[in-house]
């Protein structure tokens, strides 16, 4: 599954804000309660650490997307347009 968050419009790269702050917030609740958890099963008792370290790794991942998007061509991006996407077929 591909998500979507850097596109070109007008041969400028876009960043589609609302997307990228969903899958920020996913990724970072996924892995800060996934490290928690796991830090919970292994130590027996709950520390906010490994949560605060999950969230972390979440929204570092994100980010680097957006800048390895923001980093690429925009010749290269996929078009947000649909009439643009016609047109490059």
């Amino acid at each position: 599954m591909r998500i979507l968050i850097i596109g070109q419009r007008n041969g400028k790269p876009v960043i589609q804000w609302s997307r990228f702050l969903g899958l920020a917030l996913v990724l970072s609740m996924v892995f800060g309660l996934g490290t928690g958890l796991v830090f919970y099963l292994l130590a027996g008792r709950w520390s906010h650490t490994p949560v605060l370290l999950g969230i972390v790794v979440g929204a570092g991942i994100t980010s680097g997307g957006l800048f390895a998007g923001l980093r690429t061509p925009p010749e290269k991006l996929s078009p947000l347009d649909p009439q643009s996407a016609e047109e490059s077929k």
